[in-house]
């Protein structure tokens, strides 16, 4: 299906999946979205709201990211975990005090919008996903990587990527 906000998407188990590009920290990153709908039904009027109003608000909203990511990465993760060796442990939590040393250790890789149950019930509010890899903490063989949860187009919460789901 070819769809005017979203783009040309593709059914799934869990709803329409597609591609987009969005800019992050000054490059263009390709991205997969995906739209979770509840039992094959259509894409939402809250959904398509959520997406918009993320989309225009996105140049001002990424530079806070950027920030909140730097803050959860020293304040929650960095230490939290790893070798006992020191310089082994270096290794895995390199210093990320900049919008720069940030920017080569994360990827963005995927946006998603929940069900609207999500938004209405549980967020109460217009919510998105955002799916970060990391190069951090040595080799993420879960996958867990980092996921952001914007609400109202405001960074509500940030933990492992499985905050998605």
């Amino acid at each position: 299906m070819t769809d005017q906000l979203f783009g040309e998407l593709d059914k799934d188990y869990y709803g329409w999946e597609g591609a987009s590009t969005l800019d992050f920290g000054g490059n263009a990153y390709p991205v997969e979205l995906c739209v979770k709908v509840k039992n094959n039904s259509e894409i939402m009027p809250i959904q398509r709201e959520a997406y918009q109003r993320f989309i225009e608000s996105w140049p001002v909203l990424q530079e806070k990211l950027i920030e909140e990511l730097i803050k959860y990465y020293n304040e929650e993760e960095r230490f939290s975990y790893g070798p006992d060796d020191e310089e082994e442990l270096a290794e895995w939590w390199p210093e990320i005090t900049t919008k720069e040393a940030l920017l080569k250790a994360v990827t963005l890789e995927k946006i998603v919008i929940p069900q609207d149950f999500i938004m209405e019930v549980v967020r109460k509010g217009r919510c998105i996903y955002l799916l970060f890899s990391r190069t951090w903490g040595g080799e993420d063989w879960d996958d867990n990587g980092i996921g952001v949860c914007c609400v109202n187009e405001e960074v509500d919460e940030i933990a492992y990527k499985d905050i998605a789901y």
